[in-house]
């Protein structure tokens, strides 16, 4: 049982830290649609492993006009963001673009302060301003080759953020999360046939074939983590370790990718650590 869940422990942090890297790799030949129509599609295929085909058609014959709404409205949002992101990370360095991820529940805490117009406790606002600044910080703290890299950085985890919330007030059942999927493909379809490739000759299997690893990457990585917590008694320590594969990413990204960190990489990430373990302290022994 020990070696399971290290096991699985293990591969949900490397395919969690390793999902930036491989899209990266494959934006080198794919344009950012291209990328995501690939890996969602990747996505979808992985989903009928544990969803025959018929089960799904017959209970897709049942969904309410609302469920189609809520289906079609998160599929649009899932798309968008990740096509913003890849976008992002097809114009600069992952090491300044990847953690931009990380400001997705930050959107969605600072929405529901908005929303609820309630103030949270000190302590959740001083996390989430540490995680801001610090993922702001690692991002700019490098020398971009496009100089307006940040708004398709930025635009990627308020989209996300927006379809979190929608879901949270529209709950999406298992069914409906993997036709929302069907819409992603859909989206992404539409989208690569206006954003394409500059030299659609440098687009290779190899290419292809890091888009899928993004997709698998991304699929797998959640799965791994929660198939590991419900083995062992360590979760908290898990927690920690998982939300923390923003290290593992500046790793994979100096090693395979030669992507050189800067002061700023390396002070935006101690800011994110900072915050993580601050949250992680009040979350299981305060």
């Amino acid at each position: 049982m020990l070696t399971n869940w290290v096991i699985m422990f293990i591969i949900a942090v490397l395919l969690a830290s390793l999902v930036a890297v491989f899209a990266r790799t494959a934006l080198v030949g794919l344009s950012g649609p291209q990328t995501v129509l690939i890996s969602s599609i990747t996505i979808l295929v992985l989903s009928f492993t544990t969803l025959s085909f018929t089960g799904f058609w017959k209970s897709a014959k049942h969904f309410s006009s609302d469920s189609v709404k809520d289906i079609v409205i998160a599929g649009v949002l899932l798309a968008l963001g990740f096509i913003c992101l890849c976008i992002a990370l097809g114009i600069t360095e992952s090491l300044s673009t990847a953690q931009f991820y990380l400001l997705v529940p930050v959107f969605v805490f600072v929405a529901n302060i908005f929303f609820s117009k309630k103030l949270p406790g000190i302590v959740s606002i001083i996390i989430n301003v540490l995680i801001a600044v610090g993922v702001l910080v690692m991002g700019f703290g490098i020398r971009h080759k496009h100089g307006l890299w940040w708004i398709p950085a930025l635009l990627s985890p308020v989209i996300l953020a927006a379809e979190r919330l929608y879901v949270k007030k529209n709950p999406l059942g298992t069914l409906e999360e993997v036709a929302a999927y069907f819409v992603v493909v859909i989206v992404a379809l539409v989208f690569s046939l206006f954003i394409r490739h500059k030299d659609l000759k440098k687009i290779t299997a190899y290419h292809v074939f890091f888009a899928i690893l993004t997709g698998i990457a991304y699929y797998y990585a959640p799965l791994c983590y929660h198939r590991a917590v419900e083995m062992c008694s360590f979760d908290s320590w898990l927690w920690l370790i998982y939300n923390l594969w923003m290290v593992f990413t500046v790793i994979w990204a100096m090693l395979f990718l030669r992507e050189k960190a800067s002061a700023g990489t390396y002070s935006g990430l101690g800011l994110i650590v900072a915050a993580f373990i601050v949250r992680f302290i009040f979350r299981y022994y305060i």
